[in-house]
């Protein structure tokens, strides 16, 4: 691969290592508000009206940050039927294939998330719940979450094709 190639794919696998080890955090941070929630209530009678929201946005969120880490570390559900018998470079050969299927699709994904955050800015999109909190910052995440995803299938294309050629990818 050319410097600038196996930069870009450096960059982008740090990159998904790094999101990830924050990612990974958000469950915890997740736990503890449905734990909060639960100790408010029957502890002390108090019923808050924010916390089951904040751990589905915090759960959304965990699912779009691990995105890219998922695609990075090739850890997606995979059908291994066929595919676990091939070689080496028959896998990268149909991977090369089958990551612009996913771009495809994460392109499709991405103009849907364009779509519905500029409708959510513009609308100020709400929950329609007693909290009622902004759609805005969950929708800006998802779109930016999808531009990563995309960005590395490219990474992963690049890893392919230098594995379709026989070359070690680190």
């Amino acid at each position: 691969m050319a410097a600038v190639i196996r930069s870009y794919v450096s960059l982008m696998d740090r990159l998904a290592e790094f999101i990830g080890a924050f990612a990974k955090y958000l469950i915890y941070l997740m736990i503890g508000v449905l734990l909060f929630d639960v100790v408010s209530d029957k502890a002390f009678g108090f019923v808050q009206n924010w916390t089951v929201e904040t751990a589905q946005f915090t759960l959304a969120a965990f699912y779009f940050l691990a995105g890219p880490k998922t695609l990075k570390d090739d850890s997606h559900v995979r059908l291994d039927l066929i595919y676990a018998n091939l070689s080496d470079r028959t896998k990268a050969w149909i991977d090369m294939i089958t990551i612009w299927i996913v771009t495809f699709y994460l392109s499709v994904m991405l103009w849907g998330s364009i779509s519905s955050l500029q409708y959510s800015w513009a609308t100020n999109q709400r929950l329609p719940s007693l909290w009622a909190p902004s759609l805005v910052p969950i929708k800006i995440l998802m779109t930016i979450c999808l531009v990563l995803m995309i960005l590395q299938c490219f990474a992963i294309f690049f890893k392919d094709l230098a594995r379709a050629r026989g070359k070690v990818v680190a």
